[in-house]
């Protein structure tokens, strides 16, 4: 069996950011290659230096990208191509754009399985990107400007949702949204998240508190910086900040903030490869994200999978944190985040029990084995819209 993943960037390709659909495309691909699957991934790149490619046993095509907001409509054409030299027997695509559109339309075409994954609990909206432009600070002039563009993505990917064969939802609630815009089934399967033959088993944490994420806006590191600095009086207890951003501006901005608090370290952009040794060190993992779309955060799991318990401001995906005691969620409330911050920290016993209860958590929904099952039993059942 041949599957080919595309995705506008892969995970260890250094001149694009990390995301969760990254980790999870890539985890995915490391699986099924395990499993006896020719895996091939088509992907944009910034720096292109060879046409083809094996990385880490998967069978890299490029395409070089392009600057202009309507690029999308020439890598359409590139992917398709890339393609119909591969000729996969199932293509995988995980998030909304227009590349669900692609694998839509040429699996439509070639008699081959469509898989789509869903990312995030608007990716089953529709007119979602309309709506986000709409929602935008951007300037009436620059809205006008930029709906054609919105619009038409919208309406291919509507069309590439409607082709789908087999959707996999990461929530109940994608699940609902799913049926209701678009009268289509899905099948909720959790992110997948292997062990290392260490197991990130339980070491000694340092007195740490780390947050990852791409430095943006919606992320909030202000957020964290005002937890570094509302614990400035806890001894010994740093704050890691974690992140990469295109944005200049933005992170001089942020790096003059964190300046100003002698417990911050800021780390900058820290590959996949070498997260988890950070998540095995620190004692505290923190997301401040507000975001309306998080789904499941990849940076969850691993917390999860190291022993290390979440904070929350916003996000609390599934009711979990609450429910089964992983951390804390402060439901938007900034002034108990901050407190619950500083009690968390103050009481070593408390995030080693947390910490256990998200391990596992942990080890039980997203590491199994049953998950890769799920979805090879998927390649081999035709569903058409069902």
């Amino acid at each position: 069996m041949k599957i080919a993943f595309i995705a506008d960037s892969f995970l260890l390709d250094q001149s694009t950011g990390v995301n969760g659909t990254q980790v999870q495309l890539y985890n995915l691909a490391q699986a099924f290659k395990r499993r006896g699957i020719e895996v091939h991934y088509v992907a944009l790149t910034g720096k292109l230096q060879k046409d083809c490619e094996v990385i880490a046993g998967i069978k890299l095509r490029w395409i070089k990208q392009r600057n202009g907001i309507f690029s999308w409509i020439y890598y359409m054409v590139d992917y398709f191509s890339i393609l119909n030299q591969i000729q996969p027997d199932v293509i995988f695509q995980r998030g909304r754009s227009y590349l669900t559109y692609v694998a839509g339309e040429w699996s439509r075409k070639n008699g081959k399985k469509f898989i789509w994954g869903t990312n995030g609990e608007d990716g089953c909206d529709f007119w979602k990107n309309m709506k986000r432009l709409m929602k935008s600070r951007s300037s009436l002039w620059k809205k006008r400007l930029l709906s054609p563009n919105a619009l038409l993505q919208d309406i291919f990917i509507h069309r590439g949702i409607r082709r789908t064969e087999i959707a996999i939802n990461q929530t109940e609630n994608q699940k609902r949204k799913l049926w209701n815009n678009f009268r289509k089934k899905g099948i909720v399967i959790t992110s997948y998240f292997p062990v290392a033959e260490d197991g990130l088993g339980p070491r000694k944490k340092e007195k740490a508190v780390f947050w990852l994420a791409n430095l943006s806006p919606g992320k909030q590191p202000e957020v964290f910086l005002k937890l570094a600095e509302h614990c400035q009086d806890c001894e010994g207890w740093e704050f890691v900040l974690g992140g990469g951003t295109m944005d200049k501006v933005y992170f001089e901005k942020i790096s003059e903030q964190a300046k100003l608090l002698r417990n911050v370290d800021l780390v900058g952009r820290i590959p996949f490869e070498e997260s988890n040794e950070f998540f095995s060190k620190v004692s505290l993992f923190v997301n401040t994200s507000i975001m309306e779309a998080e789904g499941i955060p990849n940076t969850f799991i691993q917390a999860w999978l190291s022993s290390t318990p979440v904070l929350s401001l916003v996000h609390d995906p599934n009711g979990w944190i609450k429910r089964h005691n992983l951390g804390f969620c402060a439901e938007g409330n900034l002034s108990d985040f901050l407190e619950k911050g500083k009690t968390l920290i103050s009481n070593e016993n408390a995030l080693v029990a947390l910490g256990e209860n998200g391990r596992n958590f942990a080890l039980n929904k997203f590491a199994r084995e049953k998950i890769i099952d799920a979805y090879i039993r998927l390649f081999r059942v035709r569903c058409y819209g069902k």
